[in-house]
């Protein structure tokens, strides 16, 4: 059975715990890479980041995009958006479909 993963901030991913989620907290910027590093060699299904962690390692959310597992999302901190997250979805659905049918601009 697969597990998930959330990785960013501890303020912003303690929540996910009480939903069976194994909790890796950064406290600083450049331990993004060796977590996301050793999770990739784990049994997970899905990692959840916070945009903040992301922004830390973007080759290596990158470097997920071609495998079926584990599945990426990008999450947005207790700050908020950042807009990561809604580019990441709309470059994933656009690669999948061939067009932009999330986030057309209305006008």
């Amino acid at each position: 059975m697969y597990k998930m993963a959330v990785v960013g901030e501890e303020e912003a991913v303690l929540g996910f715990r009480s939903l069976g989620a194994d909790i890796f907290t950064l406290s600083r910027p450049e331990e993004g890479a060796r977590i996301i590093a050793a999770l990739k060699r784990g049994r997970y299904g899905v990692i959840f980041l916070t945009e903040r962690a992301a922004n830390t390692v973007p080759e290596l959310v990158v470097a997920f995009d071609d495998q079926p597992l584990p599945a990426v999302a990008i999450i947005p901190g207790i700050e908020g958006s950042m807009g990561l997250a809604r580019t990441r979805m709309k470059k994933i659905v656009e690669k999948a479909v061939g067009a932009d049918i999330l986030f057309q601009e209305r006008g």
